[in-house]
């Protein structure tokens, strides 16, 4: 039962109120002890402070239906009590998800240190000493409701900013060619194409894209923002809205990076740039024109039997500055060509100069290989080992072939 007087032992002193603290004033609090004496006692001074959302338990079986019933904000029990005490009580609500996180502070009038120890071992989150004094355990309980709060506050935000995360997430992986399009060229044209992306983080600065000119003529781009995380994938948004909207049609592989960069020297911040690799296969003609952008040097094979060589180029970044030329160069692409495009973490993991990779290893390592899907799975193995550590930087390989005679 519930003290009616004031307790003997309540200090004189003013207590800090909870009344005007909208964070701990309706905090719920679990009271274990099996002195109904005691329970009033803990009780009164919470009261005192404005702490009444209150709940009783007079042993650790008790405690854990009250907990499982309504999930307490904090935890205050007797260490010693019958059917149960209070190192198992710790132990129990650990071990559920529901209370793993709650406070549990024990009050004990016991001086061992092994005790003392034990109490926290088993998840104690700290001690009240008996007898109790007020103002002392009054602080220790705002403290840990305070911490309790901040965790929830924090918790909250997390789930928050992970379920906004997977839906930018989603909706960048929605900007790359998906099945639908990619399955209709194939239908349409004599080409295999196969792709990877992964972000170095949740989102991520890379993109590539792919689409039809009509006449059996297609355009493959790809393109590496600098950073990482939100404000690069922001650049991706941007620059997909851009090539979307029409403002940068051109047959020139040249003139189309040109008008690229003209829209990202008016919108990106100075230090902000990306490489950029754009090319129009003609499958019919049976050739390929390319413009590159200070990417790494993609590999072309003119045949199923040629060996990979590296495509030369030179351009600057685009969206460092107006005054940027860029070429368009021309290579054969006849039927059995592969052409296979890569971003930097392919070739810088790990670190320079510790990488496994470079580009002339990718064509070593590509010999022979006849598919556009055994050409990612060749490339992306050494990467694969138990002993490299993951890409630091974004990380997308594309790799596109000619079939045959275009339909």
């Amino acid at each position: 039962m519930l003290l009616d007087a004031h307790p003997s032992d309540v200090s004189s002193a003013k207590l800090p109120s909870f009344k005007d603290c909208t964070i701990h004033a309706d905090a719920r609090v679990l009271i274990v002890d099996d002195s109904a004496t005691m329970r009033g006692l803990i009780a009164w001074h919470l009261k005192s402070v404005g702490l009444t959302n209150l709940a009783f338990a007079q042993d650790g079986i008790a405690a854990l239906a009250a907990a499982e019933a309504v999930t307490p904000d904090l935890v205050i029990a007797d260490l010693a009590m019958p059917n149960m005490d209070g190192f198992e009580l710790c132990r129990r609500l650990r071990a559920d998800p529901r209370t793993a996180d709650v406070p549990i502070l024990i009050q004990t009038g016991s001086d061992q240190n092994e005790d003392r120890a034990r109490s926290f071992e088993v998840g104690a989150s700290d001690l009240i000493a008996k007898p109790i004094e007020s103002r002392e355990m009054i602080a220790r309980v705002r403290v840990h409701l305070e911490r309790r709060s901040l965790i929830n506050h924090l918790q909250e935000y997390q789930r928050r900013m992970e379920a906004e995360l997977t839906l930018a997430r989603s909706m960048q992986h929605s900007l790359l060619p998906g099945p639908g399009i990619i399955g209709w060229l194939k239908r349409q044209l004599p080409i295999d194409i196969a792709s990877t992306y992964a972000p170095s983080i949740d989102l991520g600065g890379d993109i590539w894209g792919l689409e039809s000119l009509g006449h059996s003529r297609i355009r493959l781009y790809s393109a590496d923002f600098t950073g990482h995380g939100v404000g690069a994938a922001l650049n991706t948004f941007r620059l997909h809205t851009f090539l979307a909207s029409g403002a940068a049609e051109a047959e020139d592989p040249a003139e189309w990076l040109a008008k690229i960069n003209e829209f990202l020297c008016s919108i990106l911040d100075v230090g902000q740039f990306a490489t950029v690799f754009a090319a129009v296969v003609d499958l019919a003609a049976g050739d390929i024109a390319y413009s590159l952008a200070a990417c790494p040097a993609p590999l072309l094979r003119t045949g199923s039997t040629a060996p990979f060589q590296l495509l030369s180029g030179a351009g600057y970044p685009v969206g460092i500055t107006r005054a940027a030329d860029y070429e368009t160069v021309r290579a054969p692409f006849p039927p059995g060509s592969m052409l296979v495009l890569y971003s930097d973490a392919l070739i810088e993991t790990p670190d320079p100069p510790d990488a496994i990779l470079s580009p002339e290893r990718l064509g070593d390592c590509l010999s022979g290989v006849l598919s556009v899907d055994a050409a990612i799975e060749t490339m992306l193995a050494p990467l694969r080992q138990p002993h490299v550590p993951p890409p630091t930087d974004d990380l997308t390989v594309v790799a596109l072939s000619h079939r045959g005679a275009a339909q």
